[in-house]
């Protein structure tokens, strides 16, 4: 009996250190943007990020061994978010156009709601620093990949979306999204506004898919 005490406590407090290291890295993460977004990612010292979020550099570095995979662990954790929300959106989708409609008005939501990690996603795609998030990148969007083709698998099974190659639907439904996306960032457009441009880009992406357009 007692043995089975201590092994409940034990795994509580691992449980609880190991919520509390989570929470730690997504202060870290959470800071490294926002000094990223304020002082570019080249100028910024890891003394600034202990600074935003009141950590020591021990600690920033117990977490991320070095800027470079700080750096690749807020792409990732940027691209995580975003992911995760497009697919709940998407199983909640039971209509294709009504689909198509929300996936488009929650991707420009989301870049609208976060303009730093949207930036830095779309300014970072390419930097240096990205070889670290091969493996990672590699497994979110095999996830990503998977809850899409399911979804419009079941739509092309109905005759109501045209069947295309998988990468096609993503390209068609998201490529001009992320286009409008890096105006918006870069301060180039400010209207019509999210709402009017996601039901015009959701009427093209439509007519692009839908089999009778």
């Amino acid at each position: 009996m007692n043995n089975i005490l201590e092994y409940h406590s034990r795994m509580k407090r691992l449980n609880t250190r190991h919520a509390a290291s989570q929470k730690k890295q997504r202060q870290i993460i959470q800071a490294a943007l926002a000094c990223f977004t304020e002082n570019g990612y080249s100028e910024t010292r890891i003394a600034d990020i202990c600074k935003r979020c009141n950590a020591n550099t021990g600690s920033i570095y117990h977490h991320f061994k070095s800027k470079e995979l700080l750096a690749a662990q807020v792409y990732l954790e940027g691209i995580r978010d975003y992911q995760t929300g497009f697919l709940e959106i998407l199983e909640k989708q039971e209509k294709a156009r009504e689909g198509i409609f929300a996936l488009i008005h929650y991707h420009l939501s989301w870049v609208e709601k976060n303009p730093n990690w949207s930036r830095f996603l779309i300014q970072k795609r390419h930097a240096e620093f990205m070889g670290a998030t091969a493996d990672g990148f590699s497994s979110l969007n095999k996830v990503f990949m998977k809850g899409c083709s399911d979804w419009f698998g079941r739509h092309i099974e109905s005759g109501t979306f045209r069947p295309l190659p998988k990468e096609l639907f993503i390209s068609i439904l998201l490529g001009p999204c992320q286009e409008y996306s890096r105006l918006l960032v870069s301060g180039v457009i400010t209207k019509p506004g999210v709402k009017k441009a996601a039901e015009e880009l959701g009427f093209a992406a439509w007519r692009a898919l839908n089999i009778n357009s």
